[in-house]
């Protein structure tokens, strides 16, 4: 009885952690099940196969579905193919300034996609994009067209290859070089030890980055709305927003369409674990070694060359064409005007929507970063029976597409007895369950860092176990904190394709008034908007690395 009761004792601090993941993670995507395969009739829900065979019987979503597998997989090549390159050179080379550039490169994954899909029309659509304007004066011919799938894949791509360049360069930064060399030894050249030693080494890397990739592309909103809708090349994620706006909501067709999501997801990751299965990667041993950095030589002006061109592409131009559209009368007019600043500043609709994103942003990072936090913590630092279970049930949602889950949440919450749906919320609540993966890798990495005994000899001196998390633990591991935070906020800002589901007029976001202008077709106002977005975000989150980083500094 008495070990019962302590057990029990050990257990209900932590029963608030395994109900919101159970409330917030797992019934949004038992709900999503049930509504794919259950019909509506007669005031009853029964188990029925007629959502699935009127989804698989309509033509419009087997194209939606080929679109979304054939741009996602191009997108992927681009990402990964570019990530690698990009990798490589950070993690590998003595490219010059490769830290500063490394973190530039970083940048893109900062910027929204709706926002990069914006400022690629503004660069390449027919005949208005500054590209053709360009060849236009020249007298050449206009030959760019963002509004085609390999234009939606090329933008979705390049700004996905940063996830495929940070596991590309931690890998490399982690192998062994004596491999490398004992390769060039034998008489192997640079392409030929790359081909054969190093890229075979690094596979579970790329073939990671590149799931991710796939697993982010199929599950983008705003970037197929905003490059796909003029030719009507629609995604599954535009035919679930297209069904969520029918009256009444065709919900049938969006779980099915969902679940097709998630298990396009699930193939990604088998397909990944069967092509590493069986097979050996060990480059990291008990034997000391120096990261080598391979001399590019001649090479070294086309590869700065390449990370330059890479980043005009991805930040420098962006930016520079929102400006200038922001400050223009109208796209190209020639005649600039700071009306569009003066309209954006004195609108009380927008500050008031910026607020609830900021608010909105900062209260699900934090809820997200305390619950990854306790689940990492109870995964590494105690021996509690089901805390692995809970950490594996914790990270499932990262690897299901976020508006299939922000269906999954719709559903659970529409007739909920509790009044959450229509509220900021429901929002927060689709947050933390959709990125609190996002907290727990980090955070567990460092914890795995930081050796036990500093804690040991905490609670030897008297320190009870939420004492010693408090003085000895966090400061140790508040630099991956400050990070996870700062990550969370930035995507919980730039968030659309859950929120897009999932708004009200009194919680509508940033990115919902930006794609709601996008509409409209007022791109020097939608400019304007994406760029306030831009510095509001980056001013926060520089705000909260300066406080909390400099303390994160001084305390190591």
């Amino acid at each position: 009885m008495r070990n019962s009761s302590s057990a029990l004792a050990r257990h209900l601090p932590h029963l608030p952690a395994v109900l919101i993941v159970t409330v917030t993670m797992l019934l949004p995507l038992a709900v999503l099940i049930i509504y794919g395969f259950t019909s509506f009739e007669d005031g009853q829900r029964t188990v029925s196969l007629k959502p699935l065979a009127r989804v698989l019987t309509d033509s419009i979503y087997w194209q939606a579905l080929g679109n979304t597998v054939g741009i996602s997989l191009l997108a992927t090549l681009v990402a990964t193919v570019l990530g690698t390159a990009l990798g490589w050179l950070f993690g590998r080379t003595d490219l010059p300034k490769a830290t500063l550039l490394e973190q530039l490169a970083t940048l893109p994954i900062f910027i929204p996609p709706f926002v990069g899909a914006v400022a690629w029309t503004l660069l390449a659509a027919p005949r208005i994009g500054a590209f053709n304007v360009g060849l236009r004066n020249l007298g050449l011919p206009e030959v760019l067209d963002i509004y085609t799938p390999g234009g939606m894949a090329w933008v979705i791509g390049i700004y996905l290859a940063p996830y495929v360049m940070m596991m590309v360069a931690g890998a490399l930064r982690s192998m062994d070089p004596s491999l490398e060399e004992a390769a060039r030894v034998s008489g192997l050249d640079g392409v030929r030890t790359a081909t054969r030693i190093t890229l075979p080494l690094i596979a579970p890397a790329i073939l990671s980055g590149a799931v991710l990739a796939f697993t982010i592309a199929i599950g983008l909103f705003g970037t197929p709305v905003v490059l796909g809708w003029a030719k009507q090349i629609l995604l599954l994620t535009s035919r679930i927003w297209i069904a969520a706006q029918a009256v009444p909501p065709d919900y049938a067709a969006m779980a099915i369409l969902a679940i097709y999501l998630i298990a396009l997801s699930l193939i990604a990751n088998g397909l990944q674990r069967w092509l590493l299965g069986g097979r050996s990667f060990v480059t990291v041993t008990g034997k000391g070694f120096r990261p080598h950095a391979i001399a590019l030589g001649r090479t070294r002006g086309p590869c700065l060359a390449l990370v330059g061109f890479y980043l005009l592409l991805t930040v420098a131009a962006p930016l520079a064409i929102l400006i200038a559209a922001c400050l223009s009368t109208y796209t190209w007019s020639g005649r600039f005007t700071l009306g569009n600043v003066a309209e954006i500043a004195g609108s009380a609709d927008v500050w008031d929507t910026l607020k609830n994103s900021i608010w909105i942003s900062v209260v699900s990072a934090s809820i997200t970063l305390v619950l990854g936090l306790e689940i990492a913590w109870l995964a590494n630092r105690t021996k509690l029976r089901g805390r692995r279970l809970l950490e594996t049930l914790a990270l499932v949602p990262v690897s299901v597409p976020g508006i299939a889950f922000g269906v999954g949440v719709m559903f659970l919450w529409l007739h909920a007895p509790i009044d959450v749906y229509g509220t900021a919320w429901v929002i927060i609540l689709a947050f933390v369950g959709r990125f609190t993966a996002y907290a727990i890798r980090p955070i567990g990495a460092s914890l795995m860092q930081v050796h036990p005994e500093l804690e040991e000899s905490a609670r030897v001196a008297g320190y009870g176990w939420l004492r010693t998390l408090i003085h000895i633990t966090l400061p140790l591991i508040r630099p991956s904190i400050v990070a996870s935070w700062i990550l969370l906020f930035s995507i919980f800002m730039t968030e659309l394709s859950m929120v897009v589901l999932l708004y009200s007029a009194n919680t509508r976001t940033f990115s919902v008034l930006s794609f709601e202008t996008w509409s409209t077709g007022i791109f020097s106002v939608l400019a304007g908007l994406s760029i306030l977005q831009l510095l509001v975000g980056a001013s926060i989150m520089l705000f909260v690395r300066r406080l909390f980083g400099s303390r994160a500094l001084s305390n190591s």
